[in-house]
């Protein structure tokens, strides 16, 4: 965490080296220099939170910009393409150079609107990505279907029906499957009320995510305080809705890439500093304020007179928040068509990347960056030592957090992560635990809710300051601090007792894998140290204006940031992997279900099927298997299409060739939960009182199937850890 008081910034001032964070000498050596520090005082006073708020409310406000009453610019549409439009001409006013709107395919989405009534009384709804309705719209009885799962359809007849529901998509399951399971029955469209995880904000507040499948039947969000109403209707008597769906969704659709630039004395690096632009609803803070944040850096620069090193791009995206049909990995499509098909020479050339999300919202106490672990000692680095790094002020009172926090998947930083480009994103998302997510985000997050009413000025102007004065730290010192100790940590932690007791079960050489870490333990801390040297030296030289040794250590910084950029996009190659949405190293897969599959064999064994039902079956397959659980076969089929279908393995986008193999226990697991819910329906009051009865019940063809997934998963662990050894190996090689 940043604290800093007069005391500590003149103790940090007299012993600076940007990125030596040791070593002694006199106070003309460790001395800001006077240029670079100019360098930000003028960024700092040209930033113009006005222009920012300004324009994050034109983009959210303007019904040129939006496709419906309620808001929404999504992928394709004619809203996203005006938004882009503007951008580019906002670009361009401001001086930015080499300005383009670049094409990228994506599905298109165009969301104009929805009308549902009830007995002649009209209630507000919001469209997912899904199917439009006839145009005239349809007619047609409401049925309550408590969470729209297989078992809520039992002896229920909703052919041509409206299926309202409730649905929970933090604790419970994605709307993707309620729609599936609702199409699988015939109904004709989903109304869903969000009765936890998102839009708490109020009883009248809709929700919209993406919608991860097939557009399959209309599918929209209707206020919990609406749902309610309509329930105790349906209670009394029969209960007709007219549903009428404006919604398009297909394929071959056209988003942009809107870019513009500073340019550098050298075009050989760059730095990129980036948000998104489409949304839904009204999208103020997600991600208006990112992509204003974006401008309002680019103009501080403008008119700062900054002078950068490198080139300093400026890249707003289309097709973040929605972009794709039939596939998990549906979001962040236009910055995954930027960086792998239409500019793929980025990934060797790029510093950083810098991306906004909600970036004028104080979410707590505290703020961070998530980046790629390789970037952690730089951005504490720059948080904890750099005396002209920003802190807060009117907000986070507590600080910045700057220990290391590893980027997800849910913004666009992880297409250009994956990518092989070093990237950061503001702490948006997830608290310090990297687990529990920000209140926001049950409350007002993809909500009519995020509107300008959510604003706070002192945030965008500290991360105006912050995130602008780490691009201009980024882009002025000759070598980049990439240290690949937070690859070696990263690895050692998913090599920890259990995982080395596994690999000796499964016949690997645990000190081969051992003595590969410790080598990339060795060359990590060697490169480091050569970063540092170069930095300091520079950064000394600079104080004597002595040019002759700034050339000289720029020279050597750019050859080792060419070297540390390319191992960088190897590391992301072979070690950065997906256990569905979550980043993890290969292996971790493997051993979670073996772990899980070994639990739930053990707790069947020992005559404790519940347990084994909900603490551990549930969880395989990352609880892809809590969805066998409560939806029908045809519908969890398509789920296992989109992730593992061979005709489906090129619709992955930012997840393709990184998601991990399936422990085969479909099977298993949709007996045990028919045998789980027969014992509980004959035997309720004994279990109860203890499970007497559960020992009768025959799990013997549930146990054999898990024997075989482990069996087959450990050929896989088998596999990947002695992978891992000779890819932990050229890495060490590599920097």
């Amino acid at each position: 965490m940043k604290k800093k008081t007069t005391a500590i910034i003149t103790a940090l001032i007299m012993i600076f080296s940007v990125f030596a964070l040791g070593g002694c000498g006199n106070d003309d050596e460790y001395k800001v220099p006077d240029e670079l520090k100019a360098m930000h005082e003028k960024y700092s006073s040209a930033v113009d939170t006005d222009y920012g708020y300004d324009s994050a409310v034109f983009l959210s406000e303007n019904k040129d910009f939006l496709s419906s009453r309620l808001g929404g610019r999504n992928a394709g549409s004619d809203a996203e393409h005006a938004a882009a439009d503007w951008l580019a001409t906002e670009m361009k006013r401001m001086g930015l150079q080499d300005v383009s709107k670049d094409a990228a395919e994506c599905d298109l989405w165009s969301n104009e609107g929805a009308t549902f009534s009830v007995n002649d009384k009209d209630y507000p709804v919001y469209s997912y990505a899904t199917a439009e309705t006839p145009e005239k719209g349809l007619k047609a009885e409401i049925l309550y279907l408590d969470k729209g799962t297989m078992a809520d359809y039992k002896d229920i007849d909703v052919k041509g029906k409206i299926v309202l529901i409730d649905i929970n998509q933090c604790d419970d399951w994605w709307i993707t499957y309620p729609m599936l399971e609702a199409q699988l029955h015939g109904a004709a469209a989903v109304i869903s009320a969000n009765t936890g995880g998102f839009a708490e904000n109020s009883d009248n507040t809709l929700n919209c995510q993406d919608i991860c499948g097939p557009k399959g039947i209309p599918c929209l969000s209707i206020g919990v305080k609406d749902s309610e109403e309509i329930k105790v209707a349906i209670e009394k008597e029969k209960t007709i809705g007219e549903l009428t769906v404006q919604n398009t969704v297909e394929e071959k659709g056209t988003t942009y890439n809107v870019i513009g630039k500073i340019k550098g004395k050298s075009s050989e690096r760059q730095i990129i500093i980036g948000a998104h632009y489409d949304q839904h609803f009204y999208g103020f803070q997600d991600d208006s304020c990112g992509t204003a944040l974006v401008l309002t850096v680019a103009k501080a620069m403008k008119d700062s007179g900054y002078k950068p090193e490198n080139d300093i791009v400026f890249c707003l995206h289309g097709a973040e928040e929605w972009g794709a049909s039939y596939t998990q990995y549906d979001w962040s499509i236009g910055a995954f068509e930027n960086i792998n098909k239409i500019h793929p020479d980025w990934a060797g050339k790029t510093l950083a990347f810098i991306n906004f999300e909600l970036p004028a919202y104080e979410f707590g106490d505290y703020t961070m960056s998530y980046s790629a672990p390789e970037m952690h000692t730089m951005i504490k680095s720059f948080a904890e030592k750099y005396p002209l790094s920003p802190e807060p002020k009117g907000c986070f009172a507590e600080g910045i957090k700057s220990e290391g926090y590893q980027t997800y998947t849910y913004s666009d930083d992880f297409s250009y992560y994956a990518a092989g480009v070093p990237s950061l994103v503001n702490g948006f998302l997830f608290e310090e635990d990297m687990e529990t997510v920000w209140p926001f985000y049950r409350e007002i997050y993809h909500s009519q809710d995020d509107t300008k009413d959510t604003y706070n000025e002192k945030v965008m102007k500290f991360n105006a300051d912050y995130y602008g004065a780490f691009a201009i730290f980024t882009d002025q010192m000759p070598a980049l601090l990439l240290d690949f100790n937070g690859q070696y940590e990263r690895l050692e932690k998913a090599a920890g007792k259990k995982t080395k007791a596994l690999m000796k079960e499964a016949g690997i050489n645990t000190k081969a894998y051992d003595d590969a870490l410790n080598e990339l333990k060795t060359a990590a801390d060697e490169t480091k140290k050569e970063a540092e040297k170069i930095n300091e030296g520079y950064l000394k030289a600079w104080i004597k204006d002595d040019r002759d040794t700034m050339a000289k250590y720029k020279e050597e910084g750019v050859k080792l940031t060419g070297r540390s950029l390319s191992a960088f996009g190897f590391a992301q190659d072979k070690f950065l992997k997906l256990m569905y949405e979550r980043p993890i190293v290969g292996h971790e897969a493997a051993f979670e279900n073996i772990t899980l599959c070994r639990k739930t064999i053990e707790a069947l064994k020992t005559g404790k099927s519940e347990e084994a039902y909900n603490k551990y079956a549930r969880k395989i397959n990352n609880s892809l298997e809590w969805y066998e659980m409560n939806f029908s076969p045809e519908v969890t089929k398509i789920q296992d299409d989109m992730f593992w279908g061979e005709k489906n393995k090129n619709n992955l986008f930012w997840g393709t060739g990184k998601g991990f193999a399936k422990a085969e226990v479909s099977e298993a697991t949709r007996s045990l939960a028919s045998k789980q819910t027969e014992i509980k329906n004959k035997n309720s009051d004994e279990m109860q009182s203890g499970n007497k009865d559960e020992k009768k019940t025959d799990f013997t063809k549930e146990i054999k199937i898990y024997e075989k997934a482990v069996k087959d998963q450990m050929e896989i662990f088998k596999d990947l850890c002695n992978r891992e050894i000779s890819d932990i190996k050229e890495l060490s090689r590599m920097i």
